[in-house]
């Protein structure tokens, strides 16, 4: 067996894949991501009425984000920081079905000062059919006091003015979508991030020791807040045909209360376009993207 590879930046490839990694979506699996992202929408928890038990369109994402510790030793390398991630979506998980995650590094650069790292994952069922392709952009051995860095412009609460829509239908340029709230507790955090190594979102030493005042939570679990809400409006336009891209803005803080929004920038014929957020009640934006979903499919 080949050992792995320290986590560090300078190591890492343009190019360099990872994988295959086999994933058995079982009822285990499921309940606990429903869990750590406190979402028990009864469309996922249960099968459907055709028998079907299609679990959270991002219950991957965590999974894909880690297909590089097939090279890599994922508990190396320093404190780090997931920072951009895009998706699409072309369906959602059966619970009892096995998935095939595979993927590469596609970028990397350094940015004032800061190391960053693309990964580009896809995941496959069995057959070879796309479920989800995703990528994710990281910094790299991050210094003391990096985490806590905000932008003002980066922070700033998107604009609020507008009708809020009831259901899809109602879903035309300007209106808002109904806020999403949350709250993630430790036992949240620690669910989702797992115990296997220590880190930013379960030990609060090594949180401090990157310049954050507590553990905070993945950027995953706030995309997975903003992904609930397109589902509820969305339905299957959003699970099976979906595209989200967002940045992790600032860092949400373990017990630190938050609101997935949206407001529709367009809507064509077949598809809806969102203006996304999330944000804390003080008005501190941890993500800000744009997402899209085919309106016209029910679920």
């Amino acid at each position: 067996m080949t050992a792995l590879k320290e986590r560090r930046w300078e190591i890492m490839e343009v190019g360099e894949t990872f994988g295959p990694v086999m994933v058995d979506v079982d009822n285990a699996l499921l309940r606990g991501f429903a869990y750590s992202v406190d979402d028990f929408s009864p469309g996922h928890l249960l099968p459907g009425p055709d028998g079907v038990h299609r679990a959270h369109p991002v219950l991957l994402c965590r999974e894909a984000r880690d297909v590089i510790a097939t090279h890599y030793d994922i508990a190396s390398g320093g404190a780090g920081m997931h920072v951009k991630h895009e998706c699409f979506f072309h369906g959602c998980p059966v619970v009892g079905s096995t998935y095939v995650i595979t993927g590469r590094h596609t970028e990397k650069f350094i940015k004032r000062d800061k190391q960053y790292i693309v990964l580009e994952a896809d995941v496959s069922d069995r057959d070879g059919r796309l479920l989800m392709r995703q990528r994710s952009t990281h910094i790299r051995a991050l210094k003391p006091g990096v985490a806590k860095s905000v932008a003002p412009a980066d922070a700033a609460p998107p604009p609020r003015e507008g009708p809020v829509a009831a259901h899809a239908d109602e879903a035309v340029e300007g209106a808002l979508l109904k806020p999403l709230e949350k709250r993630l507790t430790q036992e949240h955090l620690t669910v989702f991030a797992g115990t296997s190594w220590n880190n930013i979102h379960n030990d609060p030493a090594i949180a401090r020791q990157a310049g954050l005042a507590g553990t905070i939570a993945s950027g995953l679990q706030t995309l997975a807040a903003v992904s609930e809400l397109m589902g509820v409006y969305f339905g299957a336009g959003w699970t099976d045909h979906g595209h989200i891209a967002v940045a992790f803005t600032a860092p949400l803080l373990v017990d630190q209360p938050f609101a997935a929004g949206a407001r529709i920038l367009s809507r064509t014929d077949t598809r809806v376009t969102a203006e996304v957020w999330a944000e804390t009640p003080a008005g501190l934006c941890v993500l800000a993207g744009q997402a899209s979903a085919a309106h016209s499919i029910r679920s």
